[in-house]
Order: C-alpha cells, then structure tokens, then sequence
C-alpha cells in the first residue's frame, strides 16, 4: 500500500474530530462556498448561503438524538486526479436522546448506513453527494408515511434557522 494522500489524510481528520464530538471541525474542513447536492434535495431554500450550519445540525441532532452513537467508515475509495474521496459509512446507536429530524426517541436500535462523497479544492471540501441508504429502526424507510417525518418546509426552516444562527 502506497502513503495516504492528503485528501485522505485530511478526511480522517475530519471523521476524528466529529467522532469526538467536535462540530467546529465542519467549519474548517469545508470551504465557505461549498456545495452540497444533498442540500439541493432536503433543504433547497439554504443554497446560494453558507450551507455548513446545515453539516452541524446532522452532526449535532445525531449526537442528542443516540447519545451512544457509534460512527464507522467501512470503506473508502480515492479518484486522487479529481480530488474525490468516496467513503461508505455506518452510524449506530440507541435512539433514547432527543427527536432525530423529528422522529421522537423510541429507544430502539438504530443502524443508519450511507455514502458520502466528496471533492477536494486546495485542502478543503468543496462539493459533497450523497446521504443515508438505510435507516432502520425510526421510521424513515422509504414508503412509511411518520406522522413526525419532517416535511420539505420544516427542514427548510431547521436548516434555514441553524444557518443563520451560525452567521
């Protein structure tokens, strides 16, 4: 195996830091300007601003919502020439904290499973794709209408509202 590319490195770094609760890593880790394709689906109100708080609130709602939480990154992939980083993700715990993005603590075992991928630009994360697969045990599977489910509109103003507070 060859040395670990700075973007990995830096990565890692990254995963760390947010592992231990750290949330001000987002803040150093993205660029200003990022772009994530992510927000363009759940929260499209916030593009053109500085989406991180958005980062933050996943971060920080995750670590209320399974104070237990455990957070793995099973496999990573590199297209170096590009600056992206690629890496499959698991997060697990036991949802007796507060509400996740709605769904009020039932106290069951949670195992949220994504992909997240990112691009690179002169050491920080410029672009990010992806989010969950998999979220079982509080209610968000595909097809199951949660009367708690958050709707567009109600993510859009969370975010909105973690935004603005960050400025």
């Amino acid at each position: 195996m060859g040395k670990k590319s700075n973007n990995l490195r830096l990565l890692a770094e990254y995963t760390d830091r947010i592992k231990k609760g750290d949330t001000a890593a987002v803040y150093e880790f993205f660029a200003p300007g990022f772009v994530s394709h992510v927000a363009k689906r759940v929260a499209p109100k916030t593009l053109g601003s500085d989406i991180r708080a958005g980062e933050v609130m996943f971060w920080e709602e995750s670590a209320k919502a399974f104070p237990d939480r455990e957070f793995t990154v099973e496999k990573v992939w590199e297209v170096e020439e590009e600056g992206i980083v690629i890496a499959n993700w698991t997060m697990r715990g036991t949802h007796t904290g507060g509400s996740y993005f709605g769904v009020p603590a039932s106290g069951k075992e949670v195992e949220i499973n994504g992909t997240g991928i990112v691009r690179f630009e002169d050491g920080k994360i410029v672009e990010h794709w992806g989010g969950p697969h998999c979220m079982h045990g509080i209610g968000l599977l595909a097809g199951v209408e949660t009367p708690t489910k958050l709707s567009a509109e109600e993510m859009n103003a969370k975010v909105s509202a973690a935004t603005s507070s960050n400025r």
